[in-house]
């Protein structure tokens, strides 16, 4: 939640598939080492960037015949097959990333056989076990039935038979949180969204770059002319597979996390515990607050008063938007319920010149509902815990704030007087449901056409961003006596690989979650890495928005502070101990099953010597 969605979303459209996490705060090597034939590749710093011109606006292309994408297609196609060739990546999500985008092209040229055997490849390199089976499935089967040919009714029909068959042949357990959330996207599928949204995130970026843009823009123009072409005509029948199979197979997940829990009585002999929510906005009013409230910083990170993220002209329409953030909940989890129906019925009649306000919308609220949400899971089950917050009132703007030194500095001492108020405020335990890296500074600066060149760019946002990671890593490495909890990030990839404030932290003071559900199984959002030492449930997690009404919401951002949660209990049955020890009873505690190193709660209090 380091910025908007939105912002996210845009800045995202330019970073390599995967950012990396350094556990020291200087950048990554800009030079990959030789390594037999390949250049081994250990972060997104090393990745290639390049441009390439357009001949018409993004929004202009989604339309325009294939022959004027062509040149720039195969351009793009000979580079990443190049890259593959001659790069030993040690990403996972960027190197599939990359053969993804081959099979999007090879789909876009007619090439079905090629794109059928860049989606097997894709899925062979999953390494979560509903990814191993769901990965690229549908294209695959919309690329088969393609070859077959035959008239629109006879595809359809296929397409239907065989994603009944694929999708219905597999173990619902494992596979059926993807097949839902698949199902939820596709009803929210909508031509004019996507329209409004070039025209919206990519044109004026596009313009201000005299049509020299990124690469990943031309990935993103493909893979939504694939999407109008190839998906839309057949998502009824794809969502009604989707439909019998959640009748049919919808039998409930064992919970293997509820019975771990630990709830602290209130006549228990415990101290309270100030427990911090670094956010971006938290109701305190709804839980016991510290002595120090809290403090706050705008978009700009100047102090102001508002612990609240303040919604502006959205506060008028905020009890609908609060009914969307149920309603994307509900759809994720294939629920039909009225909020599921009302931001279905909104999404599909939007126009594209509506896009704008909504996306806005969109992000202001997720931000106004995510620390609030963030601190109720931190302080459940403890009537110990007193709150105190740091509110960062990052922009909704669907355009980019134009990052430079000047700011950079402001940030930088922005989050040194964060950790001041939370070592003033007697904070044990601090919880960082957010991050991002210099990748995110790079769309940005692409955005405002900053750099002469994707390379030029790449250091300029290296630059501003070891400004901040710097100031960060010392304020957190400054705190002794305070144990902060991250979330690693829900892009699927490796920490490692990125450069990711704060998860990408490794210092004794600190602890990165990644995210799990209820019967412990690893998430398919869930980032991972060396850094990422715990897991804790992160899918479907009940608690509140400001001003008292509850929701669900699913992210390491809902990880994370179950961590901080079992940090605060120890802290507050058992003063004495030291960061270090509550740490070592939480890593010691946590049960691995595979990557998955799952917290245990009750054992962590049991070792804690709170209970028997």
């Amino acid at each position: 939640m380091r910025q908007s969605l939105v912002t996210l979303a845009v800045a995202a459209a330019f970073a390599t598939p995967a950012m990396a996490t350094l556990a020291d705060p200087t950048p990554a090597p800009a030079t990959p080492v030789i390594q037999g034939e390949k250049k081994v590749v250990t972060s997104a710093d090393q990745m290639p960037r390049r441009n390439y011109k357009l001949a018409k606006l993004p929004s202009e292309l989604l339309d325009a015949p294939k022959s004027e994408l062509a040149a720039v297609v195969d351009a793009l196609d000979k580079d990443l097959a190049n890259d593959l060739a001659t790069l030993d990546i040690r990403d996972r999500a960027t190197r599939t990333g990359l053969i993804g985008l081959r099979a999007q092209i090879a789909l876009f040229r007619g090439d079905y056989a090629a794109a059928q055997a860049f989606l097997r490849d894709v899925r062979s390199q999953q390494e979560k076990e509903a990814d191993k089976l769901t990965s690229g499935v549908m294209m695959e089967v919309v690329a088969g039935s393609l070859a077959a040919g035959g008239t629109p009714e006879a595809h359809r029909a296929r397409v239907k038979a065989d994603l009944a068959a694929k999708w219905g042949a597999m173990p619902w357990a494992v596979v059926g949180d993807n097949l839902k959330g698949a199902k939820g996207q596709m009803e929210l599928m909508s031509k004019n969204v996507v329209v409004g949204s070039f025209r919206t995130n990519l044109d004026p970026m596009a313009k201000n770059l005299n049509l020299d843009v990124p690469a990943p823009i031309i990935g993103a123009l493909v893979g939504t002319r694939n999407a109008f072409d190839y998906v839309m005509p057949v998502k009824d029948d794809a969502v009604a597979v989707l439909q019998a199979l959640v009748d049919g197979k919808q039998v409930a997940k064992a919970d293997n996390w509820t019975p771990r829990l630990v709830t602290l009585a209130p006549d228990a002999k415990g101290t309270p515990v100030v427990v911090g929510i670094w956010d971006s906005g938290t109701d305190v009013s709804l839980f016991k607050a510290a002595g120090k409230p809290g403090i706050a910083f705008d978009k700009d990170a100047k102090p102001v008063s508002a612990l609240v993220r303040p919604m502006g002209d959205a506060e008028k329409r905020l009890p609908q938007l609060k009914q969307f953030v149920k309603g994307s909940m509900d759809l994720r989890a294939a629920i039909d319920s009225e909020d599921a129906r009302a931001l279905k019925k909104h999404i599909t009649s939007l126009k594209p010149e509506e896009v704008k306000q909504f996306q806005e919308d969109l992000g202001a609220v997720g931000m106004w509902v995510h620390g609030t949400h963030v601190a109720g899971i931190a302080v459940e089950g403890n009537p110990f815990a007193r709150v105190t917050a740091v509110a960062m009132h990052w922009s909704s703007d669907t355009v980019p704030q134009r990052p430079t030194e000047e700011t950079a500095a402001r940030t930088a001492a922005s989050f040194k007087a964060a950790v001041d108020h939370f070592r003033a405020a007697g904070a044990r335990v601090v919880n960082m449901s957010w991050r991002y890296g210099p990748t995110f500074y790079e769309g940005a600066l692409a955005y405002h056409n900053v750099g002469k060149s994707p390379e030029e760019r790449k250091q300029i946002a290296n630059r501003i961003f070891a400004i901040e990671k710097q100031a960060l890593h010392d304020a957190i490495a400054g705190a002794k006596d305070i144990l902060f909890v991250a979330g690693s990030g829900n892009e699927d990839n490796s920490a490692d690989f990125s450069q990711y404030i704060p998860a990408g932290f490794e210092l004794p003071n600190l602890i990165t979650a990644g995210a799990v559900d209820q019967s412990g199984t690893e998430t398919g959002f869930s980032t991972f890495g060396k850094t990422v030492v715990v897991h804790a449930n992160g899918f479907e997690v009940v608690s509140y928005m400001p001003g008292g009404d509850k929701t669900k919401l699913s992210g390491t951002s809902m990880a994370s502070p179950q961590v901080a949660n079992l940090a605060a209990k120890i802290f507050a049955m058992k003063p004495d101990l030291t960061v270090a020890q509550v740490k070592d009873i939480i890593l010691k505690t946590a049960e691995r099953n595979g990557r998955v190193n799952l917290i245990h709660p009750r054992k962590a209090m049991m070792m804690a010597g709170h209970m028997k």
